[in-house]
């Protein structure tokens, strides 16, 4: 059999990928595969060429056994192609991002690279066991979202994809908006398949999917939905310290409505009231639960959870109230809050702009969570 035809092979074996994603050594890595591709006499570099020709061959997998191993990553919009690595560890990490960094250190990710084209994907999607998440979370931007899939990370039966960028650059692919709906079913069956033990998946979605709410909620009507909202000048503060991608003016495409020629901060906030005006139409449309920021932090562990609809026994409870007193995104620095009104980083014509473009929403909403 031609070495290609057993490389292919290889892509489909679970065994045998477990085989090389365990390797420690590159001599252990080589020897596997000259095993695996029946090819005695291979040595480094010429497994390094072999590998650099399969990389840039788009592959035509069985896409049913070859997602047990492989999870999509990244998005090519030139070619519409999708990356992927290997799928042998479960995400746990704040960001999905970061996640990444770490499954990419292990030699197989490093070496054995696949890419697909995505629309003949499509027509295996019937192939793949569907998944239905069981909560869509959608945020403002700061608004605490990481807090709460940091603390659902800790229970074993849920998967948490936390902000995936490849569902967010497809669904921002206009050459795709024919079939959105069939990519996201797509993607969300192969980023979420349950690999490790899991049975329920949760989705943190970018704050910039919020102008794509219909399309999550016509896909996936079963799933309970939670928004995250926060007063307007702590989310403005928040990035006038780290901007965001979606706060940045350099990412046009993400929200395109928006006039040209304003400031930063007026730009700012019209991201935040667009925001503010796709959760007001989720929440007029849809049974959502709708919960403020300082909610989240004000309530216990035991009360989050059951929010969330959890039951949490006390050694869990424990793990969520330690996970809360941990900085959401740094899970090793203890969380220090800041002191300061948010509003004394604006002047005070800044601050008219911010209420009267924002705070009839947030207050529209803001007292929907626990009453």
């Amino acid at each position: 059999m031609e070495k290609a035809q057993l490389y292919h092979q290889l892509l489909h074996h679970e065994e045998q990928l477990r085989s090389l994603w365990g390797c420690e050594g590159l001599e252990q890595f080589v020897s596997l595969m000259a095993e695996f591709l029946h090819w005695p006499e291979l040595d480094f570099q010429q497994l390094l060429v072999f590998l650099r020709e399969q990389n840039q061959q788009p592959l035509q997998p069985d896409l049913e056994l070859f997602s047990r191993c492989w999870f999509p990553y990244a998005y090519k919009r030139a070619g519409q192609q999708l990356l992927w690595i290997p799928a042998f560890q479960k995400p746990e990490q704040p960001f999905l991002e970061d996640d990444l960094v770490i499954w990419r250190q292990s030699l197989l990710a490093q070496l054995i690279r696949p890419v697909t084209s995505l629309q003949p994907l499509l027509s295996q999607l019937q192939s793949l066991p569907v998944v239905q998440p069981e909560l869509l979370i959608f945020h403002w931007s700061r608004c605490g979202s990481t807090l709460v899939s940091g603390c659902l990370m800790l229970e074993p039966e849920l998967k948490v994809l936390s902000e995936s960028m490849l569902i967010s650059d497809v669904l921002q692919d206009p050459e795709l908006s024919a079939y959105q709906a069939l990519c996201l079913d797509l993607l969300v069956r192969l980023q979420g398949r349950f690999r490790h033990q899991e049975n329920k998946l949760v989705i943190k979605c970018n704050a910039w999917d919020l102008q794509h709410w219909r399309l999550w909620t016509h896909v996936f009507p079963q799933s309970k939905l939670l928004g995250l909202v926060r007063q307007p000048a702590a989310i403005l503060a928040s990035h006038q310290r780290v901007s965001g991608r979606h706060m940045v003016r350099q990412q046009p495409e993400l929200w395109s409505g928006i006039e040209k020629g304003l400031g930063l901060l007026e730009y700012r906030v019209e991201v935040v009231r667009q925001m503010a005006d796709f959760m007001l139409e989720l929440h007029k449309e849809t049974p959502v639960l709708v919960l403020d920021y300082r909610q989240l932090v004000q309530t216990t562990a035991a009360e989050l959870a059951t929010l969330l609809g959890i039951s949490l026994d006390q050694q869990q409870a424990q793990h969520w109230q330690k996970r809360r007193t941990m900085d959401a995104k740094a899970r090793q620095t203890v969380f220090v809050a800041t002191t300061q009104n948010p509003a004394t980083q604006f002047t005070s014509e800044q601050q008219q702009l911010i209420r009267l473009r924002l705070e009839n929403s947030y207050e529209l909403l803001s007292g929907q969570g626990l009453a």
